[in-house]
């Protein structure tokens, strides 16, 4: 009897450990997934966040938020924890029709980085693929890698 109520206790102390692990696979694997799970995990159900899309402005805020709850991490965690959830759970743009200010609000860009885009398309024509944005001179590389996934053609 005692032996089973110590097992049945090492299981409802390892059973949240099991869930964790179980919501890190649904993760995209990349540069701050461990620091996401690290930071997050222990007061939110992981899941959630998969089924959601943002701007990384708005995820800013929200790790903003969470931070001054109490989640524990550096700023350069913080900052980690945002580039992870931009580029995995960003909210989609189309590169070709968004202006100036949609692309500085949907994808983080500054406002010249984002006229860029504009007149580059405008004088180019329309973008058929990531590489043709690589094109851009003077355009942020590792904030237009950092926004990859969320730039639709």
């Amino acid at each position: 009897m005692l032996s089973s109520l110590r097992l049945l206790a090492s299981l409802v102390c390892l059973l949240p450990l099991g869930l964790i692990a179980a919501e890190e696979d649904d993760l995209p694997d990349g540069n701050g997934k461990e620091t996401f799970v690290q930071m997050c995990a222990n007061c939110h159900a992981l899941k959630r966040v998969v089924k959601i899309r943002y701007p990384k402005k708005f995820w800013e805020s929200v790790v903003d938020d969470m931070v001054s709850r109490g989640a524990e991490g550096t700023e350069e965690e913080a900052a980690v924890v945002i580039s992870y959830l931009s580029r995995n759970f960003g909210k989609p743009l189309n590169i070709n029709q968004a202006t100036a200010k949609q692309i500085q609000a949907g994808l983080s860009f500054s406002p010249a980085h984002s006229e860029l885009i504009v007149r580059y398309r405008t004088e180019h024509g329309d973008f058929k693929s990531f590489e043709d944005l690589q094109k851009i001179e003077g355009l942020s590389a590792k904030l237009l890698d950092e926004q990859k996934n969320n730039i639709k053609f």
